[in-house]
């Protein structure tokens, strides 16, 4: 059910947090878990022909290996990136992070941690996603 989601943080707690949110706001029953960008976009580079679908990208800056620049950068250069939507959710508050992540047309949302219920409902309806939710009735 909902987007194909992929969760990319290097801290477990949040990790699993994020997971809940995401799965009790029926945004995906079933999201992936990456602790860096290189391991996401290896997963991506591997995965993208099996399957039609648009991915959402639940992504931390901050991460030892590939961060999440590194991981936007990589982007750039593939076939598939028509297909990534990034949500930027960070602890940074820096106004130029922002600034810097207006600059790929991936991501559609800068949001600070943590994830709660009401930004997943934000999320739910803007342009990329709400293709993806509209006509679901909650429970």
């Amino acid at each position: 059910m909902g987007i194909d989601t992929l969760i990319v943080d290097d801290d477990e707690m949040t990790v699993f947090l994020h997971q809940v949110f995401v799965k009790e706001n029926n945004f995906n029953d079933n999201s992936k878990t990456f602790y860096n960008g290189k391991e996401a976009l290896e997963y991506l580079d591997e995965n993208h022909h099996e399957k039609q679908n648009e991915y959402c990208i639940l992504l931390d800056l901050n991460m030892p290996v590939f961060d999440g620049w590194d991981f936007l950068k990589g982007i750039q250069e593939k076939g598939y990136k028509d297909k990534v939507k990034v949500v930027i959710l960070t602890s940074s508050v820096n106004e130029l992070d922002r600034q810097k992540a207006n600059g790929y047309p991936q991501v559609v949302a800068f949001l600070e941690k943590p994830l709660n219920d009401e930004k997943i409902n934000n999320l739910k309806v803007l342009e990329p996603f709400k293709a993806y939710f509209d006509n679901k009735e909650e429970v």
